[in-house]
Parts: structure tokens; sequence; C-alpha cells
């Protein structure tokens, strides 16, 4: 089972549109990375907030990035990992606050209702939205929740009937306002066609540089149009702005992922010692030991026994595996594959069912075929390895002649000899041999014995030579 988000129900939503708020610089969370992209679990924040979106019936989203390279790197990364619903972009030009943003996308939203909400929401989830979906007779609709530690989340504050009477920025609040629990989310729904009327009046007017879309919800409560809908929130908060909030929404998160897949039959040994990605697949009997990290889009098939303390990063691995202490990136393992203990699966590796990988190899853009058996110690890049053959201890594809990387073959049925060293390019026939230490440049032939520094065949094999450049 997938350790993504359980699927979306039926669309109750057709008539909204979200605009999902990702132009912000995020400066508190000090990273390079736009702040909608910081990976939680292995997923850009503004990605769950479109998963949670999905999810609870929005069928239409569009997001709001910022100009020239950071917007385009958002957008890639969003449409790699987007759910099941109509997304486009629309830029902001300018930082010129939320409000503007909003507008922005204004020319992309034909619906009768617009739901805004912020970018930053990793922890935001379906049963959250769907409440707020359902008042589509008010000007403004605004999620909230009571907070134990409201921090400097913005203010929600009522009459004493409990009708809302404004919402107030930590900035702005009174000491008796920041006494208040109840906090806004980020989450907002609204009628277009008061929204645009409103944002439009509210940014002509501001002269600060910067007007925000909650500006727009004085002019609803005037109008006797808007109301706090409070929700659950079992997390404590939804928003990230430092790294201490990213590391809580990580546990948080890691721990949703892990129950969804124990439910499913995956047997995790323990829930406190294990990572497992947004995106990656773990399915029933599969079994993940301590010390293991389960990253990307990793699929983990039946069956198979991953770790203590390994690394599976966007992989396939087949039924039956048993990876222990590894590494595997960007790779294919088919069923009933061993791993053994240090040794590292770089990406653009193939490797094919009941093959065998010892202790503290490499490999790298191999393709090693069914039953294969590589030994401990040993390089094998650039190379295809056919059926059966064996790859004694420390054998070495020497695939790097000092300006390009250059491919080594083998065939079937094969025994490369221990301490091996196959100086690429270079072919080795089925059922040829080579003996420990050797130094092969030099094409051997099917059956053929290559043994020496630099190889040379034996006499009882020599008469299988058939070109110039073999041995």
């Amino acid at each position: 089972m997938s350790s993504d988000d359980d699927p979306p129900e039926s669309d109750p939503s057709p008539h909204v549109t979200a605009v999902v708020l990702a132009a912000g610089r995020g400066e508190r969370l000090r990273s390079e990375l736009p702040k909608p992209l910081y990976s939680v679990c292995g997923r850009a924040m503004a990605s769950y907030v479109l998963h949670a979106l999905a999810n609870a019936g929005v069928s239409r989203a569009v997001v709001v990035v910022p100009p020239d390279g950071r917007g385009r790197l958002i957008e890639q990364r969003l449409r790699e990992d987007a759910p099941d619903l109509n997304l486009c972009f629309a830029v902001q030009q300018e930082p010129r606050g939320t409000a503007d943003a909003v507008l922005a996308a204004k020319g992309q939203v034909h619906t009768t209702q617009v739901l805004v909400v912020n970018g930053d929401l990793p922890l935001l989830s379906a049963e959250q939205i769907r409440p707020v979906l359902c008042h589509d007779h008010n000007d403004a609709v605004i999620a909230t929740a009571q907070v134990d530690d409201p921090a400097e989340m913005g203010r929600i504050v009522r009459d004493s009937q409990g009708r809302l009477v404004a919402t107030v920025e930590y900035r702005d609040a009174d000491p008796a306002e920041r006494a208040i629990r109840e906090v806004n989310l980020g989450l907002y729904v609204f009628r277009s066609d008061f929204l645009w009327n409103a944002l439009e009046q509210i940014v002509a007017q501001t002269r600060t540089g910067e007007a925000y879309a909650t500006d727009a919800i004085p002019c609803a409560v005037r109008n006797q149009s808007a109301i706090a809908v409070e929700v659950e929130l079992p997390d404590g908060r939804l928003n990230v702005e430092t790294p201490a909030d990213a590391a809580n929404a990580e546990a948080v998160i890691r721990h949703r992922i892990i129950d969804r897949l124990l439910d499913s039959g995956a047997h995790i040994r323990d829930r406190n010692a294990v990572w497992i990605d947004a995106q990656a697949s773990v399915d029933e009997g599969a079994v993940i030991e301590p010390g293991s990290h389960i990253r990307g889009n990793a699929t983990i098939a039946q069956g198979s026994s991953i770790g203590p303390n390994a690394i599976i990063e966007a992989s396939t691995v087949g039924r039956n595996c048993n990876l222990e202490s590894c590494t595997v990136r960007g790779s294919v393992l088919h069923d009933n594959v061993e791993v053994g203990p240090y040794s590292t699966i770089r990406p653009g590796c193939t490797i094919d069912s009941h093959a065998h990988i010892g202790t503290h190899a490499e490999l790298k853009e191999a393709h090693i075929g069914e039953h294969v058996q590589i030994g401990h110690f040993s390089y094998i890049g650039d190379a295809e390895i056919g059926a059966r053959t064996n790859i004694g201890a420390g054998a070495i594809t020497c695939n790097f002649d000092g300006q390009s990387k250059q491919r080594t073959i083998i065939g079937e049925d094969a025994f490369i000899g221990s301490d091996t060293m196959l100086i690429a390019p270079v072919r080795i026939g089925n059922r040829a041999r080579t003996g420990a230490g050797a130094v092969v440049n030099k094409n051997v032939p099917d059956g053929g014995n290559a043994v020496g520094h630099p190889a040379r065949l034996t006499p009882s094999r020599r008469a299988h030579s058939t070109t110039g450049d073999e041995l």
C-alpha cells in the first residue's frame, strides 16, 4: 500500500476553485529552497496542500508562484507530485501581499466560490477542508481551531453570542486578544463576486505596499455574511514557519504514514526507528527493520525484508528480496534479489531475479542477469552481466578511461576470478573465465580462459579467438 494520503471521495465541490498561495519567501525557515518546496517526509509542503484539497473533493486549483526561476521550479516540482485535480499556475510579479497574490489568479477562476489557502500547511487534511465548503451562502468563511499554544498565529475575535467579529494578526493584537486561543488556520472560502470586488478596493486603497486577503473579512462581517468554522486540530498547528516547526510536522506525518502502512499489513518492527516518505509504497507482508529509510517514490513488494539500517530511495524492490544494511538508489530489483551489508546500488541499475550481491560491493548503471553471483568488495559500473555468471570477490570493471565512461559486457555462465580488472571497453564471452588477479584489456571469446597481467589466453583456449581484438 502507498504511504500517501487516503483516496479522495467523490467530488462534492465542482463550484469551488482553490487558490494556493505559494509565492512567499519564508525567510524564517532559513532554507535556500522556496518555502512551498521545503520537504517534509520527502514531499513539498505545498504538495501536501494540493493532495488534501483533492481528497476533500476540490477538482481545480490555481497555485500562485513568484516570477522567474523560483516560480518555474515550484511549478515543475508540484506537477511531478500532482494529485488528481485540474492544476494551473499564476504568477505574482511583485511581493505585494496576499490580496495581490489572490488577484493574480483571478483570470483562471471561473467558479462561484474561491477557496484561499496558504501553501505552507503540510498537516492540512481533507477533514479540515470539508466543513468550510458547506457554507456557500456566505461572503466569507474562515477555518479556525482552538490551540494550547497560539504563538504568533492570527487570533479570532467573537462577540458574546459567538459570532465572528474580527480576525487580528498577532503583531496588531492587544494583550487581551493575544490571550485568545482560537486561531486563524489560513484557510478561507469566499463568494467569487464578493472577493474580487473587495480585494480590488483593498489593493487600490492600501498605502503600505502590501495588502492582505484577510482584509476582505471585515467587509463580509459588516455585511453580516461572515462566519468562522471551528475544526479539529489534533496535531497542534498546521503552518510551518521555522525549522523547529518543520521538524514537528515531519514527526506527525511520519507517524501518519506508518499508521496507514501498519493498518494495510506491512510489518514495521519499531515505528520510532524507521523513516518512510509520503510517496513510498510498502506492500502487505513486507518487513521494514529498524534504522531503515524508504525515500522518494520507492516501492517495496510483498515478502521483502528491508534492513536493518538500509536506505532505499526512488527504487523498485520486487517480491521476497532481502536487502540488509545497504543503499539502493534509482534502481530496479526484481524478485528474490539479495544485497548484503554495506553494498551500494547506485542509480541506473537493473538486477534480475535470484541475483546475489555480496557485502561491500558497488554497482552503477549495470544490468545484472538472473542468478548472477557478485562477491564482496566488487565494483561493477557501466556493465551488462549475463545470467548465471559468477563475479569473484574484488573484481572491478575499470569503466573510466580518463575522458569518458566505457562499458563492460560479460556473457552468460562466465566466471570472473577474484581481483580481476576488466579494462573497458571490453567483452567477455559466454562461459569464459578469467584467472584470479587477471588484467583483461581485450575481448575474451566464448569459452575463453584469460590469465595474467595483461591477461592472455591459455594455449588450450587460444584457438577459440576469432577477431584481432580478442586475446
